[in-house]
Parts: structure tokens; C-alpha cells; sequence
């Protein structure tokens, strides 16, 4: 991700004051559940960054809070310990049985998570043993309303393109982009470089599985949402150091922190949870005039011109103000 300037940041405000879409700023999304919380499926590449863990423990806590129903979290990345890693978090928040889902198909990259697993409580053992991510969104979207499911996606897309090309099982007769199109609202991808990038420069998330980027940005059959924001997000600084002892994504963060001789991070994945969630509302505004083209070695392209379907976030809420919000919520408890 690149820092835009400060120039830039003002210019992009004052359009997207057009452009944008406005909302109450913790509102949830108007979703499928007769609860009024949206169903959200959360999709992550967990075990290179840190970021990822955030995302979850923030949607955790507006799940807590009514704002969100979690119908299943998915890895993308097949390594053994993303797996665990994602059941000691959905543990600690109080949502053990949380289905979990694993790419059987992507990259496996893992680096530090694995080295606080293991002090805290959770079933699964190894990613191996996971439900594979595809049937396992199978058969989540065919019991849930027509309509009603947004998935964010804060990692690679390797589990979007293998669903556009699953076919007809035992939980639905339907192909998997009849069943996308059937049953998902929006798809919410934590990835690209906005509004463009060069030629062979694309983003991580689009670049480490870019044949899946290029298949999802041209074959999905509904809306898109991407998300880049982040860089000058940063969050994290409060939780190492305040966070309760019992907390494993204090663990995660502190473990990088060090890893990486820092002390805050990006908040790239936990501004996509964030407007999953709440949208816009005072944080954030769209860019909706035109499509995005993407290519195979994970770069991008915004082609202006009518609307598709397709959407990149931009900000509204000054950063600094941003990256309080995502703060409070990554220090907030458990609700049960």
C-alpha cells in the first residue's frame, strides 16, 4: 500500500462529498437477520500479518453488540496453524463452535502465530482437520435468505474463485456463481492499490493469488466493495500494552510487534470488518462511477465511467480519528 499525500487526501475528501454514501455511524447494515444484524462469513489469509487477528477480534466485539451475526470464519491460507489461530480467537470471544473453514488449495505462508496457540484455549488442532472453506461456504450460504450474506475477504480471494467454480452438491443444486448470486449482498476484498496500480505492482492480497483476483474481479456476479485504506490507520499501540494477560490477539499483536521492531500497525483488514459492518456512516465514502479491471500478475486498473457493481473506499474521518475507533474496539472485552 502507498501513503497518498496530504494534498491528495483533501482532494479526494471534497469529491467523494458527491460520490459518497452516508449513514449512521454505528448502524448496522440492514441484512437477512431477523435480528437486524448483518451476516457476515469473515474470510482471512491469517499467519503473515497481524492485521488479521484485529479484523476478527473487532467483529467479534460488534457481534457482541448486535451489529453483526458471524455465520463462519474461513482461511485462505492452507497452513496447519491459521486454522488455530482463528478458533483461539472466535474461543476467547466466546463463539468455540464457530465453523471454520480451510482453503485445501492456497498458500501456505505462517510465521509467528504459532507461537501463542498454544497458551491459549481451542479445539482445533491443525488446519488439516478443517472442513475444506468451499463446501463449507456451500452449504452456510444455501441456508441462509436469498440476498442476505456479505463476505469479507481481508486476505487473498483464493476461496472466492474456488466457489465461483464449485458445482452442485448436496447443499444446493445451484453452481457456485448461481449460488453467489442467489444468496451474497455484497463481497467486501481487502485488496488492490486505489484508484490504480503499474503494471506488475499489485497489492499483496491480489498479487499472492492473482489468477483467483483476476477471475473474482471479472466473474463475480454482484457487488464488490474494495478496500485499500490503512496505511495511515494505525492501531494496536494500546492493545499490546493495555490489553488483558487472557487475551490472545494481545499475544498475536505484541509477538509481531516484536518480530518487526515496532509498535503499531497498519489497519487495513480491520477498516474492511469495520465497513462490513457499519458502511459508510461517518467514516468513509465511495467511489461508485466506473469498474475495476484486474490482471493476472495482481495488478488493477479503476476504468471511470458507469456504474457496475464494483466500489473502492476512500475516507471520510480524518485517520487519526479512524484509528481510535478501531483502537476502543480492540480493547473492548468479551461480551460473553
Amino acid at each position: 500500500m502507498k501513503m497518498r499525500s496530504r494534498l491528495r487526501y483533501w482532494v479526494v475528501l471534497v469529491v467523494v462529498g458527491v460520490v459518497g454514501v452516508s449513514g449512521g455511524c454505528g448502524n448496522a447494515r440492514n441484512s437477512g437477520s431477523t435480528s437486524g444484524a448483518t451476516s457476515i462469513i469473515f474470510d482471512t489469509d491469517i499467519g503473515t500479518d497481524v492485521d488479521d487477528a484485529g479484523a476478527l477480534a473487532i467483529l467479534h466485539v460488534l457481534a457482541d453488540r448486535g451489529e453483526a451475526e458471524i455465520l463462519a470464519t474461513m482461511s485462505a491460507n492452507r497452513n496447519r496453524w491459521s486454522g488455530p489461530a482463528i478458533d483461539v480467537i472466535n474461543t476467547y470471544y466466546g463463539r468455540p463452535d464457530l465453523p471454520i473453514g480451510s482453503s485445501k488449495a492456497g498458500p501456505d505462508p505462517e510465521e509467528w502465530y504459532r507461537q501463542s496457540v498454544g497458551a491459549y484455549p481451542h479445539d482445533l488442532r491443525s488446519g488439516d482437520d478443517a472442513p475444506d472453506a468451499i463446501a463449507l461456504y456451500r452449504k452456510i450460504l444455501a441456508g441462509q435468505p436469498d440476498g442476505s450474506v456479505v463476505i469479507v475477504v481481508v486476505g487473498w480471494l483464493t476461496n472466492m474463485a474456488g466457489l465461483l467454480e464449485s458445482g452442485p452438491d448436496e447443499h444446493s443444486p445451484l453452481s457456485g456463481r448461481e449460488l453467489v448470486k442467489a444468496k451474497v449482498k455484497e463481497l467486501i476484498a481487502m485488496g488492490g492499490l486505489w484508484p490504480n496500480s503499474r503494471p506488475g505492482e499489485g497489492e499483496y492480497n491480489f498479487r499472492m493469488d492473482g489468477p483467483a483476483a483476476y477471475k473474482v474481479i471479472r466473474d463475480w456476479p454482484g457487488r464488490i466493495m474494495f478496500t485499500g485504506l490503512g496505511i495511515d490507520v494505525m492501531t494496536g499501540r494500546r492493545l499490546a500494552a493495555d490489553g488483558p494477560e487472557d487475551n490472545p490477539v494481545r499475544a498475536f499483536y505484541r509477538n509481531f510487534f516484536k518480530a518487526n521492531r515496532v509498535s503499531e500497525r497498519p489497519s487495513w483488514d480491520l477498516i474492511a470488518v469495520l465497513y462490513a459492518v457499519r458502511g459508510l456512516g461517518d467514516y468513509f465514502a465511495a467511489e461508485t462511477e466506473g469498474k475495476c479491471v484486474g490482471h493476472e500478475d495482481g495488478s488493477n486498473q479503476w476504468i471511470a465511467g458507469e456504474s457496475s457493481g464494483h466500489s473502492y473506499l476512500v475516507h471520510r474521518m480524518p485517520p487519526a480519528e479512524l484509528a481510535e475507533v478501531i483502537e476502543e474496539l480492540l480493547l473492548t472485552p468479551p461480551g460473553r
